[in-house]
């Protein structure tokens, strides 16, 4: 499927999260006592010095019901007027507004959808494009599909949200999706998790994760408080880095190295 799929009918994505809240008491009930009864009491050993706000802090981040969205990363290689060769086209979408946001990114969503299907039949069972990001099928997609619903966005998903509540990932259509971890696995159930830094240094990219969630949250957190945008730039351009990186690893993994040039990394 993923190899007969042009590689202008897949959109590349990343996206970056961050707690809604500041501290643990601003968590409102049920939600409080689910975290401390569900996550806080159950921490792995290596977490057990942690106190309770250290804790939250650290891991509610990955979680959509006390975290939100800051910035989403989307890149995809569209053809050069005559079809012969590619550019690169990138976007980062932020805003202080999560459902803003999150509005934004199902507007241009939709625009690649057109894009990717304007004037061609599916090519492979069904499929015309693919969405592609690095253990996107754990955490992007649930995450963006929770944090879509969480704000309202139920009676305005494209089809293909409504298809991931209850499809498996291999039945989804328009996009398919394609997990660069998973290729990397190939048929492998097992160690299934390698980072996205590692797997790219294996490949021989130079790559090394510049932020990490303390850094985007506190430049979140700045952002928030002076509005000032600047305070969020070097947030996006890890965000775009992200997506720059998860095309080139499938790249290589599909024996299209002749298009990493085009990145500009």
């Amino acid at each position: 499927m993923i190899q007969v799929l042009p590689i202008d009918k897949i959109l590349f994505l990343d996206i970056e999260a961050a707690p809604q809240y500041r501290e643990l008491s601003e968590v409102p009930e049920p939600f409080l006592s689910y975290w401390l009864d569900r996550y806080d009491a159950k921490r792995p050993e290596d977490k057990k010095d942690y106190s309770s706000e250290e804790y939250f802090l650290k891991e509610a981040g990955i979680h959509a019901l006390y975290s939100r969205v800051v910035c989403i990363g989307m890149g995809y290689f569209s053809k050069v007027s005559g079809g012969a060769t590619y550019e690169w086209k990138q976007v980062v979408i932020k805003d202080l507004d999560e459902r803003q946001l999150l509005a934004d990114f199902l507007e241009k969503w939709v625009k690649f959808a057109e894009y990717a299907t304007k004037g061609s039949k599916p090519v492979y069972a069904s499929i015309s494009y693919g969405v592609c990001g690095h253990n996107i099928l754990d955490f992007d997609i649930p995450f963006l599909g929770r944090r879509l619903l969480l704000q309202g966005f139920s009676a305005e998903l494209p089809k293909f949200w409504f298809e991931a509540q209850n499809a498996q990932s291999w039945q989804l259509r328009d996009p398919a999706v394609i997990d660069t971890m998973l290729l990397w696995n190939f048929t492998s159930r097992q160690g299934r998790y390698i980072s996205l830094e590692i797997l790219a240094a294996a490949l021989g990219l130079n790559f090394t994760k510049s932020l990490d969630y303390i850094a985007i949250r506190e430049a979140f957190r700045q952002w928030e408080d002076t509005k000032d945008p600047s305070a969020f730039a070097n947030v996006e351009e890890y965000c775009l880095r992200d997506v720059q990186i998860t095309a080139a690893v499938f790249l290589i993994l599909q024996g299209k190295n002749n298009l990493i040039p085009l990145l500009n990394l």
